[in-house]
């Protein structure tokens, strides 16, 4: 039976692959077959993602077909919070997540770009929220995230207009924060991932906390929230290892958290 997205897992890093011919829709199926990945993955040491898809397209949004089935507002509020949920898992994930556009990221496709911690482009990809042309608006988190990622004027922009942007239009606005060639993509993103993976597991997972959940807080409370993270780090031990790793001159050998000291 053909997955519509498969994972292949290396020294750490889990390449997560949407291949749901022609054009990786977000359909039951790709939906049913990516939460199954992220499931198989919480059995594995994961310390970076990279999510991408296949040819001309990252994922280029919603299966317009599934729409037209959608008839009254229980139906509408049971599929728009199915979508939102599957973005708040991407988004939840503990470790780093870094989105590979290989081509056409739109709306939903769009959507779970914005769900992951970073965005590297391929030069020719086509980036764009068009929910506004059909009458809906980005539902999956895409209005959110995307005002928080490039502040809420240039997100209006984007959603007003429902335009397409290129790689470059993109990384101009913010809304992707590397631009490499086609044929480079996957390489440049790996040697990306690997560069985070080097690091102690635990204090970039801490880290992503910092950002993630101080974005929502008052600057006292998200002070705290620092203060208290970056405390917990010191008896946990990598701190040790880092520091006489660096002192040996050799790569440090962290451990890989599991369990609450993940978080």
């Amino acid at each position: 039976m053909h997955k519509h997205v498969d994972y292949a897992l290396r020294d750490g890093v889990a390449v997560i692959t949407m291949n749901s011919p022609p054009v990786n829709a977000f359909t039951d199926a790709l939906h049913d077959d990516f939460r199954a990945t992220l499931a198989a993955l919480t059995q594995a040491t994961v310390r970076v993602a990279i999510i991408t898809g296949t040819g001309k397209y990252f994922q280029a949004g919603g299966d317009m077909n599934r729409f037209l089935t959608l008839k009254t507002l229980a139906d509408a509020r049971a599929f728009v919070e199915m979508a939102q949920g599957f973005m708040d898992a991407i988004a939840a994930l503990p470790y780093p997540t870094i989105a590979a556009i290989n081509g056409y990221a739109l709306g939903g496709g769009l959507e779970i770009a914005l769900a992951c911690d970073v965005r590297v482009a391929s030069g020719n990809a086509i980036l764009g929220l068009p929910e506004a042309r059909y009458g809906i608006l980005a539902g999956a988190g895409g209005t959110q995230r995307l005002a928080r990622l490039v502040g809420p004027g240039r997100a209006k922009l984007i959603m007003f207009t429902g335009r397409q942007f290129t790689a470059t239009e993109a990384l101009a606005l913010g809304l992707v924060e590397q631009v490499v060639p086609p044929e480079d993509l996957l390489e440049s993103t790996m040697a990306l991932a690997r560069a985070m993976a080097a690091n102690s597991p635990i204090a970039v997972r801490h880290i992503k906390q910092c950002v993630d959940q101080g974005l929502d807080l008052p600057l006292d409370r998200a002070l705290a929230l620092e203060r208290d993270l970056w405390a917990g780090l010191i008896p946990y031990g990598d701190y040790l290892e880092g520091v006489q790793a660096w002192l040996e001159r050799r790569a440090p050998e962290y451990r890989d958290p599991t369990g609450p000291q993940a978080r």
